[in-house]
């Protein structure tokens, strides 16, 4: 039982991580371009606000994510909320956007660091390698649950194979009970 779970784990890991170098790659670019601009072409338009830079580059690279995830790492859970999950994983990302966010404006603010290789080591490296440790559990706890849920009917009578009591299942009803 162990090692069918630790395959599963390992495979959901694989997958996830997969979606997550896609959705990065797309991230991480529009992000220079956001900040620091395309060297001949244009200079970054976010420049002075990197945060904000960074929210629409990862808002971008969330939506890669979340339809990378829901139809490949984790197609086989349930996606739990409205929308095939995407609200609830609209806000998981938008929760774990805070961690490379605080790495990028500490980076900025308290060290003073502004070059485009200190950015990308603070939000791009430091914040999402802890942004996706949080984000692999929180989606699965959170958004692909694994498990539909019970409908109210089933949930308040249980049928006798899903652990109602035996006497129970065989009682009849009375018609004062309807």
């Amino acid at each position: 039982m162990l090692d069918g779970r630790l395959r599963r784990l390992t495979g959901e890991v694989i997958r996830f991580s997969a979606v997550n170098i896609v959705a990065t790659g797309v991230s991480v670019v529009l992000f220079n371009a956001l900040v620091h601009g395309v060297k001949g072409w244009f200079g970054g338009p976010m420049n002075e606000h990197p945060s904000f830079g960074y929210l629409v580059a990862n808002t971008v690279g969330m939506f890669v994510s979340f339809y990378g995830s829901r139809y490949y790492a984790f197609r086989h859970r349930h996606a739990a909320g409205p929308g095939g999950g995407l609200l609830v994983y609209a806000i998981v990302n938008f929760v774990s956007f805070t961690i490379p966010i605080s790495a990028l404006w500490i980076s900025r603010n308290v060290f003073g660091w502004e070059t485009i290789y200190a950015d990308n080591v603070a939000a791009n490296v430091i914040g999402a390698v802890l942004g996706t440790l949080f984000r692999f559990w929180a989606f699965r706890k959170f958004v692909f649950t694994g498990r539909q849920p019970v409908p109210a009917e089933v949930a308040e009578h249980p049928p006798a194979h899903l652990g109602a009591p035996a006497a129970a299942a065989q009682t009849p009803v009375r018609s004062d009970e309807t």
